[in-house]
């Protein structure tokens, strides 16, 4: 099984044809084709493609053997492909008799934990709150007394999650801020979610002053980590906390940056999906250098705007035309770059949306092949949000101006023609 049938097995949208036997002398390299297969998993998992990720998955578990650690990984795997088909309760089984095995077992505390840091996940989704809440507890203290701080204050995070769906404001923010104690300062990501979720709790707990300022610290975090889109969402939320004390001009400006976000955002999208289409085209054409050049400023968009699915597809087909003979494709799971797509994009806050197709903000651009179901509904938000600039604005005592009311317009028309298009479905 060389490399060629691999390359073969990460056809964009096919199922690849499996060999029917392992050689004996490929045996001795089963680690290393165990995980090159496992990346071809996780990208076709990225795309949707449920079959093939399976197939893939089947063919992986005849290479764990009696190794212990591949049949744990193996385990983790399938369990999460269980869970993308709707067989969540398969999944949770899965991990619990493992978990039953582990009893009593002291040779691997870090998985003790990582297990019940999985299982507290799927039973949070599952709507067993309670559950998912005690495997948390128990997976954060195992964390601390392996001193992982990372994996500590995730656990904790969780718990504090759970507690606030539990209507339990009080203990979700005691353990918050035990989660800051533990050194959630170190990880970026940790600390936008913990600001995020104590702006939520406070809030709920009418302590409006308090969750302003997380909802604040929340939104420069984001910020940080380069999430336009959650970003977005908390400017708008702060935008209304302002207008419902009131505060016009304050509401309006969280509003106006909030949409420059959104802005921002959605260039972004529209770009990979660009990019992606004319490297396509380009690929087809048989025009492979110019194809190569849009894959990679496809990826690079992705990667800004958080496309996990472009970016996996660009990741493949680079794999397929650009890959060395000896080289697998864990040397393209993680290749690209979203910072070198930030001077663009930035180009978006400046842009408008525009009712027209000579324009970057096109609805054609927008158009995004085959997928996202949160896409129709970010774009009823965000015709919202303009409309809500344009009240707030008017409130403040100033004029919307010209560019405010030609977007309102062009969402307007976008929104009427999109509902026309569902009422004829």
């Amino acid at each position: 099984m060389g490399m060629e049938w691999l390359r073969k097995t990460v056809a964009v949208g096919q199922r690849a044809p499996f060999p029917e036997t392992i050689g004996p002398s490929e045996q001795n390299a089963n680690e290393s084709l165990f995980n090159i297969l496992l990346a071809h998993y996780d990208l076709h998992q990225a795309q949707g493609q449920r079959s093939c990720a399976r197939e893939v998955l089947e063919l992986a578990e005849r290479l764990t053997g009696d190794h212990v650690d591949l049949q744990y990984k193996w385990l983790r795997k399938w369990a999460k492909w269980l869970e993308s088909v709707g067989r969540r309760g398969e999944a949770v089984e899965l991990l619990q008799a493992h978990l039953r095995r582990l009893r009593g077992k002291l040779l691997n505390p870090s998985r003790n934990a990582e297990i019940r840091m999985e299982l507290g996940i799927m039973l949070d989704r599952e709507g067993r709150k309670l559950e998912a809440l005690k495997f948390f507890k128990d997976a954060a203290a195992r964390y601390r007394k392996l001193s992982h701080v990372y994996n500590l204050v995730a656990a904790l995070f969780n718990s504090a999650s759970v507690l606030h769906d539990l209507g339990n404001f009080s203990e979700a923010l005691k353990v918050c801020r035990k989660a800051i104690a533990e050194g959630s300062a170190g990880y970026k990501d940790l600390s936008s979610h913990i600001a995020l979720q104590m702006a939520n709790t406070l809030e709920a707990e009418k302590q409006t002053v308090s969750a302003c300022n997380h909802y604040r610290q929340a939104e420069e975090f984001y910020g940080q980590n380069g999430n336009r889109r959650q970003q977005s969402d908390i400017l708008y939320r702060l935008g209304w906390l302002a207008v419902r004390e009131k505060r016009y001009p304050e509401g309006a400006r969280f509003l106006r940056n909030s949409l420059e976000l959104k802005r921002e955002s959605d260039y972004a999208i529209g770009l990979a999906w660009y990019h992606w289409s004319r490297a396509e085209a380009y690929r087809a054409g048989g025009t492979l250098k110019k194809a190569v050049s849009h894959y990679r400023s496809a990826l690079n968009l992705a990667l800004n705007a958080n496309l996990d699915a472009v970016a996996a597809r660009c990741r493949i087909v680079l794999y397929q035309l650009c890959a060395k003979p000896d080289q697998s494709l864990t040397a393209f799971v993680k290749y690209g770059n979203a910072g070198a797509a930030d001077s663009i994009v930035k180009q978006g806050r400046s842009g408008l949306y525009l009712d027209h197709g000579s324009d970057g903000y096109s609805l054609g651009v927008f158009h995004e092949p085959g997928d996202t179901a949160r896409a129709p509904l970010d774009r009823r938000v965000l015709s919202r949000l303009v409309q809500d600039l344009e009240k707030v604005t008017r409130a403040s005592g100033s004029l919307p101006g010209p560019s405010l009311e030609k977007q309102r317009i062009a969402l307007t028309r976008w929104t009427e023609r999109q509902n026309k298009d569902q009422g004829a479905n």
